[in-house]
């Protein structure tokens, strides 16, 4: 007596010092394995809809455009993490499952299984002399559809282990029961339901093993075209197929990143005529593994800044498929270099991101691009009026008059060499890191001789 009231004037101290009393928690878990209605809903989706999806995750995944910062990428990795925990889940549900199987198959009225085999479900055991009568047979327990049109099976699989155990003698093999182990679904070879697949013909023992199965009949469901498409093909296991796919995609992403500096010197979407001459003769290198890439930073003359500089352009969309792209962005900032570094420091850098982009209209766009730079270019000739040059190199504007290419001029590279004149004629890019004036205004000569031939 003494030691209750104790303990009530132990939790009323807790109370006044402000300590949440203590929950009773329970000492077992709920198991929602006996209706699909129940499991639907510990995984965020309702019963009746796509099997394993819940509307947003369909939302997510059918959006015509990719949320800020999302990607295809994105959306398979979303929708492999829930498909996953859904199998993980049924897994967890295991031995629930092994007990509720004979008496569901009774309840739905079908045919009984035999005496031996029911024996071993219910009670988790077998004997040797089992393996021997029901040798290569496999009894399902459960099947549920987890995944649109594909189905996470667990089966009693048996298998005696072929002449492998004919010769060895097993001592007290009449009386020694043997526990029945579970396998998971990620088999070498989908789909069998047989224990061969997964540890060779000379396995042996009775398994609960956990099977993929594709089935055709199923559905048909709403779902966006990728993930249809992915869950087509070929084979029982739909993570394996979803991650196939994924894996294909970092793989053309990083193709598609590796060619930047073709789509930023390629014809391109850019449909500002300056940026898009700027962009052309930009220096590139090569790197370690071989592949062209666009120096960071550059020397740009002959061109008012404002022209080209501190603007987001789109250069380039590279559609993956009917629905997705990847689309490549430019812009050139201007550095802040100290006056003694002038000479030493490229002022201008270039930076590229790609983002992912719906590619429904990729297509249509691309081809409407080159008509409508070729007609701004036009117009931009037609105003431009030639004067003389006014003001040093880096200054200048953009109505410069064209001249012909000096024998004593000279572009400075990033390390200190120097290019001849023969480097800046009209139509070559020169192998330096000094953008001239000369060749830029190789784009106005070009527009005038293609402007006359017109004419």
């Amino acid at each position: 007596m003494a030691k209750s009231a104790w303990w009530v004037w132990v939790q009323d101290v807790k109370k006044s010092c402000g300590f949440a009393p203590q929950s009773a928690t329970p000492m077992w878990a709920q198991s929602s394995v006996g209706s699909r209605g129940a499991r639907a809903q510990d995984l965020g989706y309702e019963a009746g809809s796509v099997p394993g999806m819940s509307e947003d995750l369909l939302e997510q995944s059918r959006a015509p455009k990719p949320r800020p910062g999302g990607s295809l990428e994105e959306k398979l990795e979303a929708v492999i993490d829930v498909f996953r925990a859904s199998q993980r889940h049924l897994e967890s549900c295991r031995e629930a499952l092994r007990r509720q199987a004979l008496e569901r198959r009774q309840a739905e009225g079908r045919e009984r299984l035999p005496a031996e085999v029911e024996e071993v479900i219910s009670g988790g055991t077998y004997l040797d002399s089992f393996l021997e009568a029901y040798d290569g047979q496999s009894f399902l327990l459960h099947s549920e559809e987890i995944v649109p049109c594909h189905e996470y099976r667990l089966g009693l699989e048996v298998n005696s282990g072929g002449a492998y155990w004919k010769g060895i003698s097993i001592q007290e093999a009449g009386s020694l029961r043997h526990d029945v182990q579970a396998v998971a679904g990620a088999s070498g070879l989908e789909g069998s339901m047989n224990i061969i697949s997964q540890f060779g013909a000379a396995q042996r023992g009775a398994v609960l093993a956990w099977r993929w199965q594709h089935v055709l009949d199923a559905g048909p469901y709403d779902l966006p075209p990728w993930l249809a498409k992915a869950l087509a093909t070929e084979g029982n296991d739909p993570l394996r197929k979803l991650q196939a796919e994924l894996e294909a995609v970092r793989r053309w992403e990083h193709q598609v990143q590796l060619d930047t500096c073709k789509y930023i010197k390629a014809n391109n979407e850019v449909k500002d005529i300056y940026i898009r001459e700027v962009l052309r003769l930009w220096p590139s290198e090569t790197d370690h593994q071989g592949v062209e890439v666009c120096k960071k930073c550059a020397w740009v003359e002959g061109l008012d800044a404002t022209l080209f500089t501190s603007r987001n352009i789109l250069v380039q969309r590279v559609p993956y498929d009917d629905s997705h792209g990847l689309a490549l962005h430019a812009c050139i900032a201007r550095r802040q270099v100290d006056e003694k570094d002038k000479d030493q420091s490229p002022p201008y850098r270039l930076i590229t991101t790609w983002v992912w982009v719906q590619a429904s209209a990729a297509s249509a766009a691309s081809a409407a691009s080159a008509a409508t730079v070729e007609a701004q270019a036009q117009e931009a000739v037609a105003a431009v009026p030639f004067k003389a040059p006014c003001g040093p190199c880096g200054k200048a504007k953009a109505t410069m008059a064209p001249s012909a290419p000096s024998s004593s001029s000279r572009s400075r590279t990033g390390n200190g060499a120097r290019a001849s004149a023969r480097d800046l004629e009209p139509g070559r890019v020169a192998s330096c890191d000094r953008l001239s004036k000369r060749v830029l205004l190789s784009l106005s000569l070009s527009m005038i001789h293609s402007r006359v031939k017109e004419l």
